[in-house]
């Protein structure tokens, strides 16, 4: 009796060391299962190229742009850090703070920059003086504040794309345009940033203003919004197409 208890003993053990070893394995299988995408995710986010737009309303619908062309590409990430009504003759925090902001709590590859559609105006400088459009002082400070944009995006290591404003139906529009775009080439020089201009960006086969033009795909269609200054959802892709190409290609072991 004490040889068949004890027998019966050691298989009951084996089968418990047998059960054991399926549950250790089934436990290393679902530990596998578990961690082996969130590591592919990982992997995934780190190698994504980041890029954030900072800017006003035409930065905006930029940014949108890029969101809507890149949206299946894993390999890029838009961060839209635009103010609707930002301006650079208007206070700091519409300008100035959210790259402040972004450059101490966030981290990207690459800024994009797209101001000036709300700069056509005289502004106050530090002292109080006021400054009047167009003048070598207004010019002087108007500099001025595109390297307090410029400087926090280069310090923060951020390859810099500066995009110059797109020509206007209105022609007095797109002269105070020219000339604001000819501060943000010269400074964005200054920086080593790059300086796009999207004059002719939408444009006919003369340069002049166009409302409708060729999409991404060639079909024609409204390209400009009413207001003669802003772009419809298909120009501002267009644009976007045009961003897209001057960014670095991503790794391409992505998973």
């Amino acid at each position: 009796m004490g040889s068949a208890r004890g027998r019966g003993t050691v298989r009951a053990f084996g089968r418990l060391c047998d059960t054991a070893c399926i549950i250790a394995r089934c436990a290393v299988l679902l530990c596998c299962i578990g961690f082996l995408p969130a590591a592919s995710f990982a992997e995934e986010v780190a190698n994504r190229t980041t890029v954030v737009v900072f800017g006003d309303s035409q930065g905006a619908g930029l940014a949108r742009g890029l969101q809507r062309i890149l949206i299946e590409d894993p390999r890029y990430r838009v961060l839209n850090r635009t103010y609707a009504g930002a301006a650079l003759v208007h206070g700091e925090n519409e300008w100035l703070a959210p790259i402040q902001k972004f450059v101490a709590n966030e981290k990207a590859d690459i800024a994009v920059a797209m101001f000036g559609a709300n700069d056509r105006l005289d502004f106050k400088d530090a002292t109080g003086t006021n400054l009047r459009f167009r003048t070598d002082p207004w010019r002087d400070a108007y500099a001025a504040r595109i390297d307090q944009l410029l400087k926090p995006m280069v310090d923060a290591g951020l390859k810099v794309i500066w995009c110059g404003n797109p020509i206007a139906r209105s022609g007095t529009y797109s002269a105070d345009m020219t000339y604001i775009n000819d501060i943000y080439a010269a400074e964005a020089t200054k920086f080593g940033a790059q300086f796009v201009p999207l004059w002719t960006a939408v444009a006919d086969q003369e340069g002049h203003y166009a409302a409708f033009g060729k999409d991404r795909d060639g079909v024609t269609q409204r390209m400009r919004a009413d207001d003669g200054i802003h772009f419809t959802a298909p120009g501002y892709e267009l644009i976007a197409e045009k961003i897209l190409e001057l960014l670095p290609v991503p790794p391409t072991n992505m998973p």
